[in-house]
């Protein structure tokens, strides 16, 4: 495996939920598990998800902990940041279908509540990771992957072209990422603290864990 430079051209820009995502790793499992269940893939219930441990990525391990040699996302050629605005609303048409004796479907609060909700849109050129990695591999996989980021639904994230090379940083891959605390200050890394997710599926109890961010 050899350090590697990833490239997406995002010339629409990317909606960023937060500045260390989207992660690389959890694009490359999304694309590897596409693949392997099919459609099942789409209704796959979070209890059921186990750690993707077969990426064509270099695996870092401490004590029982591992992850991927990735770096966070790095934007490319940025210009400007938007808040974009969406609304999720119940449509009422379908209160036509409620079981007996449910009259009225509650949308002033609990699950069905309209909301007015608001995403970060990043426009710029694109964004770069650095991995350590099996290219050929990465290669494959992102070819499948037309859309990254947030609200993909409504036609965000679009990529035009994925680029990778072996130019990358290894350093960064190994270090510019959340790191479990204990290996980060051993490694001279200190910072913001937070429970993150460090290997996909990041949302997972398994992949959960105290990081020092970068």
């Amino acid at each position: 495996m050899t350090p590697l430079r990833i490239r997406a051209r995002t010339p629409a820009g990317f909606s960023q939920r937060d500045p260390w995502s989207p992660s690389l790793d959890g694009i490359l499992a999304a694309a590897l598990m596409r693949t392997r269940l099919g459609d099942d893939y789409f209704t796959s219930r979070e209890a059921d998800m186990r750690l993707v441990d077969d990426l064509p990525l270099q695996i870092e391990r401490d004590g029982e902990r591992w992850w991927y040699c990735v770096s966070s996302p790095q934007t490319l050629g940025a210009v400007a940041q938007n808040r974009r605005y969406y609304h999720r609303r119940f449509d009422d048409q379908h209160e036509g279908y409620l079981v007996q004796d449910v009259k009225k479907v509650l949308t002033s609060a609990g699950p069905y509540k309209s909301t007015r909700l608001y995403e970060t849109l990043i426009v710029c050129k694109g964004l770069q990771w650095h991995a350590i990695g099996d290219a050929a591999e990465v290669r494959r996989l992102l070819a499948s992957i037309v859309q990254i980021g947030g609200g993909r639904a409504r036609g965000q994230g679009v990529v035009t072209e994925w680029i990778v090379d072996e130019e990358g940083d290894e350093e960064a891959a190994r270090l510019n990422r959340p790191l479990p605390v204990d290996y980060a200050l051993a490694h001279g890394r200190d910072g913001r603290r937070m429970r993150w997710g460090i290997a996909p599926p990041a949302r997972i109890a398994a992949a959960l864990c105290d990081c020092v961010m970068p």
